[in-house]
């Protein structure tokens, strides 16, 4: 089986630094352009299934995508995008002022981090490896699972069997794509945050992990 990991394409909040999360956030002009360049990257891969958070900026990538392979899209509640509580909508900076203590949290110990009204990295770490428990047996060999900057770092970190304490030591940008063979009950991680279909665009150091 092959998992490929999909990133959403640029909204506006990543360029301008604003937690998301469960913000509905549409893709932005370079975001629309990153998921078509994403569905022409994945088209004779022999996508069967595509999985995509109900989250709209996750759906407007998924269809590209759906279009050039001819896969369906099932919304899986379990890829949504972290809850953030408090800080969604909150520019970095703002969080930065009025949370100082959480912020160096997130940024030092991330498995440590609880906003009030949203979500840990455990939680969200047991919900996507529900779904995936779910999902796998029926989804065929060639797979897509579109989703957010910290369900991608969550999904490779379960999947390489990874502390949570490990998260920013994975960076996935807008559109990126990581790939995941499953090999006889064995996860082996072929390649992370490949951009290559980005080409002119900032990836990797030039894009803040954000």
């Amino acid at each position: 089986m092959h998992i490929y990991i999909v990133r959403h394409g640029e909204t506006e909040w990543n360029k301008e630094e604003i937690f998301r999360g469960t913000k509905d956030i549409p893709l932005n002009a370079v975001g629309k352009e990153q998921a078509e360049k994403a569905g022409d990257y994945l088209i004779d891969k022999g996508i069967q299934s595509i999985f995509s958070s109900p989250l709209s900026r996750a759906q407007q990538t998924a269809e590209p995508i759906g279009r050039a392979t001819g896969a369906a899209i099932k919304t899986v509640e379990g890829f949504t995008d972290m809850n953030f509580g408090e800080w969604e909508g909150r520019a970095v900076k703002d969080v930065e002022l009025l949370y100082p203590e959480a912020i160096k949290t997130w940024r030092e110990r991330p498995q440590d981090l609880k906003v009030s009204g949203g979500e840990t990295l455990a939680q969200v770490r047991a919900r996507a490896a529900k779904a995936l428990k779910r999902l796998l047996p029926e989804a065929g060999k060639n797979i897509v699972i579109v989703t957010h900057r910290v369900l991608c770092k969550i999904l490779l970190l379960h999947f390489l069997k990874i502390p949570n304490q490990h998260f920013w030591k994975i960076k996935c940008d807008p559109a990126g794509i990581s790939l995941v063979e499953v090999r006889d009950g064995t996860c082996v991680v072929s390649f992370m945050n490949d951009t290559c279909h980005l080409r002119g665009e900032k990836t990797g150091r030039q894009y803040r992990d954000f």
